[in-house]
């Protein structure tokens, strides 16, 4: 049993929420009366009700995103039906900007609006004293410098098969409209001596994949260096890392570490979000001036996995103007193209476009964009299915010789690829529960109908793809390419 429960749902097991480990870090006498409860996103509502209910806590903290929420409010549901008195604290984005139309906020006791490690250690002290919580709590940013690091919340089974999340500083200095970090644009390190502490006690720990949270890592390109310098020496032989930075040209300090890693060892995320001047200016973006490939290729160079992220359906793009985005950052060789959709996050700046560019998104989480002014319904549900068929073969690393097939002889990418994703849609109706044989099939069908390509080559292609395995190949490619054996 514990007197405080902090729990979450996670997009999938292998995350490990920090926001959580920090609260329970920073709870000073309350923390050893405290536990964390994890579930991921398949975990039913009704299952994480029972076990926060096994716990019989006073307070339960609920850390709320866009990809939780719905869970979560039915969990909350539960857990007051049940336990009228346990007191419910929310905390987390999706209700720190304003709450309107969330059920789930109805129903908790009590919302910390901000970073909450100082705010809900005084709730929790007040709740078992007996004091009932305020509505809300409008939580100020805490002194970095007072805080604990959450490196003693992560047990020895969460380093070795998740992701442990870290940071080096909080903030971003950028004003992108669709990121809540446009909001409050300071930027708080944390001191450098403390983050190389936390981290040390994790990889001394056995931590195998750390994960940096930081919104813009090479923000002080020195100071980057030298925490990559330290992780580079540090990683065991099969640890990852992963960052996040802004697409522009790496100083030498900082492109003179990338090498440090072994190669794979060093993940890097960069979001281009879009090579549309316009659109960058209008949503605050500095436009690319050639960082990017600056970027990308200082990065590929040294051997890391490169990450890059677009975004569809921002205000003033249109299909056209993203394709050749698209096109544009798949030619720099990312290992990863995200192709993202446009979010309304609770208290980002991005909807005074709302009117002017006729904004219209999902009424729930995620609040993905439905149609602008310059982008239809149904060219976004295209694209929406190109998303996830992109995912599903190229960001799994499928077909990396084949796919390329689809645009030979110099035409678009994206079109290509958006002309597959229609054949795909048409003969699936699906766009999740994909067997990669069935894609394989069905890319060599369109290889070689829609596309021209002959039959062996295509089949070449898909079986230089296959996985290393002692299983015959598939009879269609054995027959495309004119083996009898």
């Amino acid at each position: 049993m514990a007197d405080i429960v902090l729990a979450t749902v996670n997009a999938g097991y292998a995350h490990a929420s920090l926001g959580l480990r920090s609260l329970r870090a920073n709870l000073g006498a309350l923390r050893e009366r405290a536990e964390i409860q994890e579930f991921d996103g398949h975990a039913a509502a009704e299952d994480v009700a029972a076990r926060i209910l096994v716990a019989q806590p006073a307070v339960c903290g609920l850390g709320v995103y866009i990809w939780n929420v719905g869970t979560l409010t039915r969990a909350a549901e539960i857990l007051k039906a049940a336990r009228p008195g346990l007191w419910i604290v929310l905390g987390g984005p999706e209700v720190s900007h304003g709450t309107d139309g969330l059920r789930i906020a109805g129903i908790a006791d009590c919302i910390v609006e901000g970073e909450g490690e100082d705010a809900f250690r005084a709730l929790c002290a007040g709740a078992i004293a007996g004091c009932r919580p305020p509505p809300v709590v409008h939580a100020p940013p805490p002194a970095l410098d007072a805080l604990s690091m959450a490196d003693g919340e992560y047990t020895d089974d969460d380093l070795q098969r998740r992701i442990a999340y870290v940071e080096s500083a909080r903030g971003c200095p950028h004003g992108c409209e669709y990121c809540l970090s446009a909001v409050d644009r300071r930027v708080r390190p944390w001191p450098l001596e403390a983050v190389l502490a936390s981290w040390g006690r994790l990889l001394d720990r056995g931590a195998r994949r750390l994960k940096v949270v930081d919104r813009t890592f090479n923000l002080d390109p020195a100071r980057a260096a030298l925490l990559l310098r330290f992780l580079a020496a540090r990683l065991p032989p099969d640890g990852i890392v992963q960052v996040e930075m802004t697409p522009v040209a790496p100083p030498a300090v900082l492109a003179d570490v990338f090498r440090a890693f072994r190669p794979g060892a060093l993940r890097v995320e960069v979001g281009v979000q879009t090579f549309t001047p316009g659109v960058a200016a209008r949503i605050g973006r500095r436009p690319d001036d050639g960082g990017a490939a600056a970027m990308i290729g200082a990065l590929r160079g040294a051997g890391a996995v490169v990450h890059a992220d677009l975004i569809a359906g921002l205000p003033g793009e249109t299909p056209e103007s993203f394709a050749a985005g698209f096109d544009r950052l798949l030619a720099l060789g990312p290992d990863e193209l995200q192709f993202g959709i446009l979010k309304r996050l609770r208290g980002a700046p991005i909807d005074r476009h709302d009117a002017e560019w006729g904004m219209r998104y999902a009424p729930d989480a995620p609040y993905e964009v439905r149609e602008t002014r310059t982008w239809s319904a149904g060219a976004m549900d295209a694209a929406r299915r190109f998303a996830r068929y992109w995912e599903a073969t190229h960001n799994r690393g499928r077909f990396r010789t084949a796919l390329p097939l689809l645009w030979a002889g110099g035409a678009s990418p994206f079109a290509a690829f958006a002309a597959f994703s229609e054949a795909l849609h048409a003969r699936l109706g699906r766009a999740h529960a994909l067997d990669p044989e069935v894609l394989a099939r069905l890319l060599f069908d369109h290889l070689t109908g829609a596309c021209g390509i002959p039959p062996a080559r295509a089949a070449a292609a898909l079986l230089h793809d296959r996985p290393p395995t002692p299983a015959r190949p598939p009879r269609w490619i054995r027959e495309a390419m004119n083996d009898e054996g």
